[in-house]
């Protein structure tokens, strides 16, 4: 079953989190339980993307987070 758009909302600042502390256990959106595996599969400067897991619950989903366009050098 996918996210819903409320569940990739809170999950923003869960990345987030995450991406400064890789080793700390992040809880499933889905279910609660602590182990969500996250997977950075990026092609920045474009785009985050991260493959989330979790064995509790069975969730396999991608996190698509939009980045804005490079900013133009102004030299």
């Amino acid at each position: 079953m996918p996210l819903d758009a409320a569940q990739q909302r809170a999950m923003m600042p869960v990345i987030a989190a995450w991406r400064i502390d890789p080793k700390r256990a992040v809880a499933c959106p889905a279910c609660g339980q602590a182990g969500l595996g996250i997977i950075d599969r990026s092609a920045r400067p474009y785009a985050e993307w991260y493959a989330l897991s979790c064995s509790a619950c069975g969730l396999s989903e991608t996190l698509h987070l939009a980045l804005g366009p490079p900013v133009p050098r102004l030299d």
